[in-house]
Order: structure tokens, then C-alpha cells, then sequence
């Protein structure tokens, strides 16, 4: 996430907006529907608050309105939408009162729990299997996920020993040099949160690939 521009406007290029469009500024970090007749969309600001120049936290849970999606104006040529969405309409008129608050940083940054909320709920790599062909190019990104995830365990596995030897004189170098290079290269492909974070349980078995590989 480093390598992403969390604020693409910089206040050169805000200056040259009309004043319009530069009064009242914190209605940028309004939690509101956004109306257009029957479409209801709702901005959710708190889920980008490195956009706004704030430490990014786990966002607040959000009902995903379904009855609103299936909605259109198809045979509603009477419809009063703004009877019918008044409750949206009521919270887009106190859109001053729902103003994300933050705490500004200098550069882009996270709490410290929100990278565990952002693995519970996103799917990073996109791969149609697990299984690594073996006669082939292999998805990188699949590659980077096993390097990433082992190089996780073993530095968590090379720490707790070190932790709990009892002959810390024997090997306790050895594993402290493990654990910081794993350190090192997690930091490099920008994955150094890992290190802070619970084993993943979603680690993928690679016996099938192996088996595969075993039986040529």
C-alpha cells in the first residue's frame, strides 16, 4: 500500500477549484447517501480517510441496503422519490452534523489493528487455483503470497524459540539472524505487517502440486 497515492490533489491543485468548490471543504468527509432520483449511494469517507489526511482506522460496519439496488424507475412514472427515500433525504440534510472526524498524520498510516481487519475481509491475489503448474509460468502473484505467508511463519516460529530456549548460547544467533531476515524481506515487498499479525489459518497446501510434481 506504500506504493499508493492516498492523496493525488495536493493543495496546488485545489487552489485553482473555484471558491465554490472550496467552501466548506469538511462536507468532503460527510457519511451520507448520495441521491439522484431512485439511486441511493452511500459515500463512505471513513473507509479512505488516508484520502483526507487522516490515520486510516477499521471503518464502521455498513448495512449494504440490497432493497436499494434492485430498485428502478421502470413503470414508477408516478413515484414520489423523495417520499420514498426520505429517510436518505433526512440524512443527507444533516450531512454537517455526519462529518468523519480523524486524527491527521504527516504520511499515510494505519492503526494497529486495522491491517488484521483488512485481511479478515479482502481477498488480495486473484488465482483461479492453488495447484502450481509445473511446465509453465507461474502467477507471481500466487508466488508472493507462499513467499510472504512462509517467511511469516518462520519468522513467528524463529522468535518463539528464541523466546522460550533454554540455551539461548547455542542457538539463539542463528534464529535471531532468521527472524531478521525474514524481517527484511517481508519489509522489502512491503508486507512487513505480517510480522505483528496471527499465523493466517488460510496458508494453501501445496501436496497436490508436489504430488503432481513427484509423479512426472
Amino acid at each position: 500500500m506504500k506504493h499508493i497515492t492516498w492523496m493525488p490533489f495536493t493543495p496546488e491543485m485545489l487552489a485553482e477549484l473555484p471558491p465554490a468548490g472550496r467552501e466548506h471543504t469538511d462536507i468532503w468527509r460527510a457519511r451520507v447517501p448520495l441521491i439522484c432520483f431512485d439511486i441511493v449511494e452511500l459515500h463512505l469517507p471513513d473507509r479512505v480517510l488516508r484520502q483526507f489526511g487522516f490515520e486510516q482506522v477499521v471503518p464502521r460496519p455498513i448495512d449494504t441496503y440490497v432493497e436499494l439496488h434492485r430498485l428502478d424507475r421502470r413503470g414508477k412514472h408516478t413515484e414520489d422519490w423523495a417520499l420514498r427515500h426520505v429517510r436518505y433525504v433526512t440524512m443527507w440534510e444533516r450531512r454537517a452534523e455526519l462529518v468523519v472526524a480523524g486524527t491527521p498524520t504527516y504520511v499515510p498510516s494505519v492503526s494497529g489493528d486495522y491491517m488484521g481487519w483488512y485481511y479478515s475481509i479482502t481477498r488480495l491475489f486473484v488465482s483461479p487455483s492453488f495447484r502450481l503448474p509445473t511446465h509453465h509460468y507461474q502467477p507471481s502473484s500466487l508466488a508472493l503470497h507462499l513467499t510472504t505467508r512462509a517467511l511469516q511463519r518462520i519468522h513467528q516460529r524463529a522468535t518463539a524459540t528464541v523466546t522460550d530456549s533454554h540455551d539461548a548460547d547455542m542457538y539463539g544467533q542463528a534464529l535471531t539472524g532468521i527472524a531478521s531476515l525474514c524481517s527484511d524481506v517481508l519489509g522489502r515487498v512491503d508486507y512487513g505487517h505480517l510480522i505483528h499479525m496471527p499465523p493466517s489459518q488460510e496458508m494453501p497446501s501445496t501436496s497436490s502440486a508436489a504430488a503432481a510434481s513427484s509423479s512426472q
